[in-house]
C-alpha cells in the first residue's frame, strides 16, 4: 500500500479484490498518524475502511458505496471545531438510514458532551473498540 498525502482520503479497501461481505467502516480523523494507526487496525480485523479528514470528504471517496457504510468512527475534534458529531450526522443523513457511529475525543472535557453517539476516549484499548464494532456488526470476514 502507498502512503498518501495527510490531505487525501485513504480507501482501505482492496481495489480488485474487494469482498463483498467485508462490513465498511468510514473514520473520520484530521490527525494522519492516528488515521492510518486507526485504519490499520480496522483492516487488522478483517473489515474494509475509508478514512477521510471531513464527512464531505468521505461522502466523495465512497460514491457509489456510500449506501454500503456499516459503521462510522470519528473523532470530536477535526480542524481545532467540535466538528466530529456534525460530520457523522451529515453521512447518516446523506446515507438515509441509521448507521452505528463512535465519537473519539482526546479531550476528557468533551468525554460527557451531549452526543446521540456513544464517546470513546483517546488513547484508547484497541479492544474496546473492535469489541464496540463487533456488537454491532458481527465479525468480519477473514481477510
Amino acid at each position: 500500500m502507498t502512503t498518501p498525502s495527510p490531505a487525501m482520503a485513504v480507501d482501505c479497501a482492496p481495489l480488485a479484490s474487494a469482498v463483498p461481505t467485508r462490513p465498511l467502516i468510514v473514520v473520520i480523523e484530521d490527525d494522519y498518524r492516528s488515521s492510518m494507526a486507526l485504519t490499520m487496525l480496522i483492516d487488522d480485523w478483517g473489515y474494509s475502511c475509508v478514512a477521510a479528514r471531513s464527512s464531505r470528504e468521505a461522502v466523495r471517496t465512497l460514491g457509489h458505496r456510500l449506501s454500503s457504510v456499516a459503521a462510522i468512527i470519528t473523532d470530536i475534534e477535526i480542524d481545532g471545531q467540535m466538528r466530529g458529531i456534525r460530520d457523522a450526522l451529515a453521512i447518516v443523513a446523506t446515507i438515509g438510514h441509521s448507521v452505528p457511529t463512535i465519537i473519539m475525543t482526546g479531550h476528557s472535557e468533551y468525554a460527557a458532551v451531549a452526543s446521540p453517539f456513544p464517546v470513546i476516549g483517546k488513547p484508547f484499548d484497541p479492544d474496546v473498540l473492535h469489541s464496540w464494532l463487533l456488537h454491532r456488526l458481527g465479525p468480519a470476514a477473514a481477510s
